[in-house]
């Protein structure tokens, strides 16, 4: 979660916030003068899943990552979970992780695999305050270990020297951080022959899909890579100037919106109806003349727009404005703005009261807004009362990674990663978790990343994948949580049996 936010974050930087007062000395941050290093705690827990008890122990410590000379430049955050009496060499460990960059993994942890969870209702809306953690039924740990994972500058992990950002915040940094982390927890919970798995959410499709192929060329083979609501290629998430790829990778997922608020075509019956006949608009008639740009007649224009009002529930005269090209963030506001509402980046159903009609910039995302503060304070009352963890550090839910280097140029793309360890590795099987409502990484991008990964006949069929009546964070509601987990089992249980 959290990795449009970069955008923002960069806009935001040069902007000072207005003082009150005048200007004080500043104070030493509090981790500042905090001991990065925390004390490993050790719990044994039970926890009963379908009518059976399951005895579980819980590691909550740290990874050192050291340079050569031996020194700690890094200290990595994880919790794992162990269940009793299994035997390693077919218990599955599934590593998983959020995204950003810059993201904790509080909500994979907290909302869908570890066995607490943030208390979020049914429907995933914003629950009534206070929040603690509650048993979580849904948990992976019935069919899997699992092992969270914190990035560098992120929850409770951290560098030993600022100056040494360069070295971890990036995307191969990033990637190669993971795969030293995995390789060392291997040796320190002897778990080197077990089945293993990577689960990533977000920017965790970025980083996942790199770690796939860094494993792999460090000696380690995945027996499967879990996508959730993933990226491997920000070509198809950033709306610059000339990009076109990001227009047809959003607008079955607007329109599925537009239809979700009664503003799209009146024929459609299911989100899955009004994806699949926008998706095929896309890929038949609406790509094909943003790639002719000017060269499109008035009247081709004017049919063109007729058809992408129809689906995104806007005017004609709206998306002519547009040259066909309706920014996401421009969507979240214009869709119910004669209501005053704007709709969530990360779960378009949600919605939330604006200040102004005007302007083209929602001023809170709702979606946002409705898991921040259940999430923060269960993981806390978590961490406390339930793993006994003591610690001077301020978890960071979202911590400042930037500036973030891509070198394979203005994108993050690791697809091509993906593509390799895929042919080099005929054994790992692909999940795609996605949500329909979400207009942070929507579905036909992941859909478009994918058909473009250059991957023959064979190798597709190594790809699977699960689909959601929701948005970005699937889990946070009862129904979609309990499919992903379902969808996840019954994956890994086919990865080692060889059905997939």
């Amino acid at each position: 979660m959290h990795f449009r936010a970069i955008i923002g974050i960069f806009l935001l930087l040069p902007i000072a916030c207005l003082a009150q007062e005048p200007p004080k000395p500043a104070e030493p941050k509090k981790d500042a003068q905090a001991n990065i290093e925390i004390k490993p705690s050790v719990t044994h827990h039970s926890i009963e899943l379908q009518g059976k008890k399951l005895d579980y122990k819980a590691t909550a410590a740290q990874i050192p990552l050291r340079n050569e000379q031996g020194d700690v430049e890094c200290r990595m955050f994880y919790v794992a979970y162990e269940k009793d009496g299994a035997d390693a060499s077919s218990r599955p460990v599934t590593f998983a992780f959020n995204g950003g960059p810059g993201s904790a993994t509080m909500w994979l942890h907290m909302g869908a695999l570890g066995p607490k969870r943030a208390p979020m209702p049914d429907d995933g809306s914003l629950p009534k305050p206070p929040y603690q953690a509650v048993d979580n039924p849904d948990t992976w740990l019935d069919f899997t270990d699992v092992v969270v994972i914190d990035a560098p500058g992120t929850g409770y992990s951290r560098l030993a020297k600022p100056e040494l950002g360069k070295k971890y915040f990036g995307v191969r940094q990033d990637i190669q951080a993971f795969t030293n982390f995995v390789k060392e927890w291997l040796t320190v919970h002897n778990r080197w022959k077990s089945p293993l798995f990577v689960a990533g959410e977000s920017y965790g499709g970025i980083r996942g899909s790199g770690l796939a192929q860094s494993l792999f060329q460090n000696g380690i083979a995945l027996n499967g890579f879990v996508s959730i609501s993933g990226s491997s290629n920000f070509l198809t998430l950033d709306g610059m100037r000339g990009n076109d790829a990001t227009y047809i990778g959003f607008l079955p997922s607007m329109a599925a919106c537009a239809w979700y608020h009664h503003k799209a075509a009146p024929r459609f019956k299911t989100v899955e109806q009004v994806f699949a006949e926008s998706k095929k608009w896309v890929d038949d008639v609406y790509g094909p003349a943003l790639l002719r740009g000017d060269r499109l007649s008035a009247k081709e224009k004017d049919e063109v727009a007729s058809k992408l009002a129809e689906y995104l529930g806007l005017t004609k005269q709206y998306c002519l404005g547009s040259n066909l090209r309706v920014p996401e963030w421009q969507f979240f506001k214009e869709l119910l703005r004669d209501e005053g509402l704007s709709i969530g980046r990360y779960d378009g159903r949600l919605v939330a009261k604006e200040e102004l009609k005007v302007g083209g910039q929602q001023a809170n995302d709702p979606s946002d807004d409705a898991v921040t503060p259940p999430f923060t304070s269960a993981i806390h009352d978590y961490f406390l009362n339930d793993l006994g963890l003591k610690t001077d550090l301020q978890y960071n839910n979202f911590g400042n990674v930037y500036p973030w280097e891509s070198p394979e140029g203005s994108y993050p793309e690791t697809s091509s990663d993906l593509r390799s360890v895929l042919a080099a590795n005929q054994h790992l099987r692909v999940l795609y978790c996605c949500g329909y409502y979400d207009l942070a990484c929507p579905l036909n991008a992941t859909l478009y990343t994918i058909d473009h990964m250059g991957l023959d006949e064979e190798t597709r069929k190594h790809l699977s994948f699960a689909y959601y009546p929701a948005g970005h964070m699937m889990y946070i509601e009862k129904s979609s949580r309990a499919k992903l987990h379902n969808d996840v089992a019954q994956f890994e249980r086919d990865c080692l049996s060889g059905a997939n």
